[in-house]
């Protein structure tokens, strides 16, 4: 057998698992968000009224959405844009894993909001937080609350 077409037979797999697990569906992308320090001061000076842990259980929900880890929830921003993060994840012509639709069902279930409701492109993380907050007392959450 040629050795040309040997080595091609043994590196087309290596690159193809590379760019599996190095490529955007490992959150390559997200280099600019991951770059930064905390930004739980933003959201506070965002949201001075409201818990702080109101604000990590929303990042929470949205991090889980997006399978990204939790421990790095608070690199993003209150004025950071949904669709940018989405994009960093799938670039055109790369699958997505349903994020806005896993995203949607949980906002569905912790807040009563429908993303699909209040959804255009520029919608920004803050913006969501307070359109899902401002439907709150929500039994799920175990408490009263109002924004």
């Amino acid at each position: 057998m040629n050795p040309q077409l040997i080595l091609l037979l043994i590196l087309l797999p290596v690159v193809a698992v590379g760019v599996y697990f190095v490529g955007p569906r490992s959150h390559g992308g997200l280099g600019p968000f991951w770059a930064r320090r905390c930004e739980g001061r933003a959201w506070l000076r965002t949201f001075p009224s409201v818990p702080k842990e109101d604000i990590r259980q929303f990042l929470a929900i949205f991090t889980n959405a997006f399978a990204l880890p939790k421990a790095r929830m608070l690199r993003f921003a209150p004025a950071d844009r949904v669709l940018e993060i989405y994009r960093a994840i799938n670039p055109p012509g790369w699958p997505d894993a349903l994020e806005l639709e896993t995203l949607d069902r949980s906002l569905q279930d912790t807040y009563g909001l429908r993303l699909g409701e209040i959804w255009k492109e520029s919608l920004t993380l803050g913006e969501l937080f307070a359109r899902a907050t401002a439907r709150w007392p929500n039994k799920s959450l175990g408490r009263d609350h109002e924004p």
